[in-house]
């Protein structure tokens, strides 16, 4: 059985419940015995109400984002709530970024913001609370101090895992909610688009777009950019400490580790910007190449073409991971590149300071907490390695996506456009000419002229080739043509 949109004031009875009783077939063919059954479900089913969905072909200057927030309901809704295209005027002009994605989401990224900053300030007060232990409660031999910063250090990470917890899942949720938006705008933005558009462009590679990069954007900013802001405040917040514990061993720190870790991001940088693009252009030609050859299956086999098929498939798979391999040679040399350069300072610090410990510039409890803040110095720097192929590959599927967004449909309708009125029937061809490419002066039709009268029937034949699809395709201006008009 099929059942579709239900009837107004009708619980449980679709549509085509409906026109099927009305057409004397009470039940749809359903055997006698699976009658009852068959009501019993009807009477169980819910309401199916329409979407409350915007969605315009233009988009005008006096469209607003219409959005139903995931979780919530309108009048009309189902208890999941509804989405609507809330693809603005800005958005549809603005070039397409991260910056321009993330805007209309300031109050929520300022919380998660505090969040982050609650959640690494109450972490990062460890080594502090480590240093008074040592020496106030080890070294003075006082053993209430000595429980008090055992508890207080605990407490300190109960707060900061708290803190953590309501961080993920605020911005896991935000993170959805964005990828939610963003699959409807680049969903919405295709129906705006021309049959030429699909025509000339893989499904393979629109799938793509809409899966794989869509992907790649969201691993970016749950993984990238909200732990990217993590790891960079955890870094000023244990600068700062370092510089508070003793100037000369911060200045050794930054004069060996900071230099050197720029040089090998730069590095980094230039070399993956490139290895990730290459690698979403070959996931592309994948995922085109396989829905190109499923989609014509039945004629691979007709012909037993299948060993060719395999080839091409294998070409396109060895070109994925070639492409997957060289991106990842440069994090396999950068991510053990940077955990040398912690461990070797960490060994320079440890002489440094255990010179000056022994001459009493500084004590002990300071060096344990200098040494301690100076281990998650260099956490967040191979964090910030690993976020860094996020954020590449994030940022190569922004360029993917912007190129789709800013893809004009070839067929403008006028903002100052009339609504069709209920027509006649008269189709009439005026010095019709249409090609595919403008200019090129190989035309499919040529100056057709032609009048289909209302209730006349119309039979095109001719070769293959011949435009028969294209002389229908302009009647309902799937494509404009090069010369002349099409009346209805």
């Amino acid at each position: 059985m099929m059942y579709g949109q239900s009837a107004p004031g009708v619980r449980g009875r679709p549509a085509v419940a409906q026109a099927s009783m009305r057409a004397g077939l009470p039940y749809a063919q359903v055997p006698p015995k699976l009658r009852p059954a068959v009501e019993e479900l009807l009477s169980r089913e819910p309401e199916h109400p329409e979407p409350n969905v915007l969605w315009q072909r233009h988009v005008e200057d006096t469209v607003t984002d219409t959005t139903t927030p995931t979780g919530t309901t309108t009048p009309g809704d189902t208890a999941t709530g509804t989405s609507t295209d809330t693809t603005t005027p800005r958005q549809h002009r603005a070039q397409f970024s991260l910056g321009s994605f993330l805007k209309p989401y300031r109050k929520q990224l300022a919380v998660a913001a505090l969040l982050v900053t609650a959640e690494t300030v109450t972490f990062q007060m460890g080594p502090v609370v480590t240093q008074i232990g040592v020496d106030k409660g080890i070294i003075a031999n006082n053993k209430g101090v000595l429980i008090g910063a055992a508890v207080s250090y605990v407490a300190l990470l109960l707060v900061a895992a708290f803190a953590g917890a309501i961080r993920v899942s605020f911005t896991g949720s935000l993170g959805e909610r964005l990828m939610e938006q963003l699959r409807i705008r680049v969903f919405s933005h295709m129906q705006r688009l021309d049959i030429d558009f699909f025509s000339n462009e893989k499904a393979g590679v629109l799938l793509t777009r809409m899966t794989s990069d869509v992907e790649a954007l969201s691993t970016m900013f749950q993984e990238g950019v909200v732990n990217l802001a993590v790891q960079s405040l955890t870094l000023v917040v244990i600068t700062g400490a370092l510089f508070s514990y003793d100037v000369l061993l911060a200045t050794i720190t930054v004069a060996v580790s900071v230099p050197t870790a720029l040089a090998m991001s730069y590095w980094f940088r230039v070399r993956s910007t490139a290895d990730y693009q290459r690698v979403r252009n070959r996931i592309s030609d994948l995922l085109g190449n396989l829905q190109e050859y499923l989609a014509g299956m039945k004629v691979v086999v007709a012909y037993n073409r299948q060993d060719v098929s395999v080839e091409k498939h294998n070409r396109a798979v060895i070109r994925y991971r070639d492409a997957k391999i060289r991106a990842s040679q440069a994090s396999s040399l950068y991510a053990p590149g940077s955990e040398s350069l912690g461990i070797a300072t960490q060994a320079v610090l440890l002489g440094v300071g255990g010179a000056m410990t022994a001459s009493g510039r500084i004590t002990i409890g300071e060096l344990a907490a200098y040494l301690l803040f100076l281990t998650t110095f260099f956490a967040p720097v191979q964090a910030l390695v690993q976020l860094y192929n996020s954020y590449q590959q994030g940022s190569a599927a922004i360029v993917k996506l912007r190129n789709l967004l800013e893809t004009t449909p070839s067929v403008m309708e006028k903002p100052d456009a009339a609504e069709l009125p209920l027509a006649a029937g008269e189709i009439v061809f005026k010095d019709l000419s249409f090609s595919y490419q403008s200019g090129s002066g190989q035309q499919v039709l040529r100056n057709i002229n032609l009048r289909v009268e209302a209730g006349e029937t119309l039979a095109v034949v001719g070769p293959t080739g011949a435009g028969k699809t294209m002389f229908a395709k302009l009647i309902n201006c799937s494509y404009d043509p090069v010369e002349g008009v099409v009346s209805i």
